[in-house]
């Protein structure tokens, strides 16, 4: 599945942001104007598909992301997305979407869904969107056969998605795309802030017969780290090779298992580990060409501990298949000059994986293309707007850069600042929309 666009309505501060993603996106904007709002509505929306009619209720009385700002308060949350798939031998385009309302004081008319539909094209020439599932307040309608119409009657609950009902129709022709729907995950990447603790957490479910490839946390990490080594070791030494060219000082970085229960025996005629006790413990051993021998990565510093994590993380997203990973405010605890390489390096470590980012920083936006990058437009209503650059206006913001002898960066977050208090509106004439 390669996502191409995503559109999230009513949810937060969020009153309608579309993204067109390329493979490497960035939000950027000031503090406080709804990037982690965007990041987070992403998840929800996401995982919403994939809940239970019960937790379907939950989510839409969910109280920190129901609109309270009076311009969208009774506005429904929109979930969108355009992506591009296999289908009948040939590339397809596919949106599918959906909405709700969230609960109300009345709740004859809230917690409810509004809207579903699932619309096809073929990529070829003039090619036009079918539609596959068609439903609205009071019934629903899917297509049942390729020679048919959107027509056959679906029984559906105010609370169910008619798409997790369809992925139980064995003989649907366009059952491989709804169960692609109904499985599709990203990961959000959010603990950045703390990477102190990303090699530091013990997980006790971590009592394997084998390698996995999951999708890691931060507390089985090293685990992942490890079975790479074991299983795909192109990928393990890609993996340290990156991180070394990163930080010269690296000589050696090696994942390392700790057998515990070979080497622990309690006193007594039990010599058994407890049951919720791990068996066995991952770290990476890292060796500084300063330093006489190896020391565990949780010696090292925050932000080469937090560059390790992202590049694990990115290659992870990619063995994983998984569509789309977000890093909240990848610069902190990194160096401006390390940036820009680590950028170039995650870029190229992915190709199924697309990647958003969100900074509030003027390094993030020097270092890249005018064109990956959305910009959160200020406004007086308290609503998070991201915008696209104009192409036209890229050669005027390289002007004022050079006129005034300062980066890039730094003349969009001027701008943006100047807008957040008033004083000017240029940072919405770069924009598109």
């Amino acid at each position: 599945m390669d996502i191409q666009k995503i559109v999230i309505e009513g949810i937060a501060n969020i009153e309608n942001v579309e993204l067109n993603l390329q493979k490497f996106n960035a939000l950027v904007a000031l503090n406080n104007y709804g990037k982690s709002n965007l990041i987070a509505a992403i998840d929800f929306g996401i995982n919403f598909i994939k809940e239970s009619p019960s937790d379907k209720l939950d989510s839409m009385a969910f109280g920190p992301f129901i609109p309270i700002n009076k311009q969208i308060a009774n506005k429904p949350f929109k979930f969108e997305l355009t992506f591009r798939v296999q289908f009948l031998k040939e590339t397809h385009t596919v949106i599918y979407g959906f909405s709700f309302d969230w609960i109300r004081d009345d709740k004859a008319k809230g917690q409810r869904i509004r809207e579903e539909y699932l619309k096809i094209k073929s990529n070829k020439a003039d090619s036009k969107y079918k539609a596959y599932l068609n439903r609205n307040l009071k019934e629903a309608f899917y297509l049942s056969s390729q020679t048919g119409r959107c027509d056959k009657k679906l029984k559906i609950d105010k609370k169910e998605l008619a798409i997790n009902k369809l992925k139980n129709f064995d003989d649907l022709f366009y059952l491989d795309i709804v169960l692609k729907i109904n499985e599709l995950r990203t990961s959000q990447i959010n603990t950045l802030q703390d990477p102190d603790s990303l090699f530091r957490r013990i997980n006790p479910k971590i009592i394997k017969t084998d390698y996995s490839f999951e999708m890691p946390d931060e507390s089985n990490a090293g685990f992942f780290i490890y079975s790479l080594k074991m299983k795909k070791p192109l990928l393990y030494e890609l993996l340290k090779d990156s991180f070394k060219s990163l930080l010269p000082n690296i000589e050696e970085v090696e994942a390392i298992e700790i057998d515990v229960k070979s080497q622990v025996k309690f006193k007594g005629s039990n010599d058994k580990l407890p049951l919720n006790f791990p068996e066995k413990f991952y770290d990476i051993g890292i060796k500084d060409k300063n330093n006489n021998q190896k020391v565990s990565i949780t010696s090292i510093s925050s932000g080469s501990q937090k560059i390790f994590f992202v590049l694990a993380m990115t290659i992870a997203a990619e063995v994983n298949r998984i569509p789309l990973i977000t890093f909240e405010e990848l610069e902190n605890s990194i160096h401006p000059g390390l940036l820009q390489k680590l950028l170039i390096i995650i870029d190229g470590l992915t190709d199924f994986t697309k990647i958003i980012l969100t900074s509030h920083s003027p390094y993030l936006i020097q270092y890249l293309d005018f064109d990956r990058i959305k910009i959160g437009v200020p406004n007086n209503k308290g609503l998070a707007q991201f915008k696209e650059l104009k192409k036209s206006k890229f050669k005027a913001i390289l002007n004022i850069a050079e006129d005034a002898g300062i980066s890039i960066g730094d003349v969009i977050f001027d701008k943006m600042l100047e807008a957040a208090s008033g004083e000017s509106d240029l940072i919405s004439e770069f924009c598109n929309g």
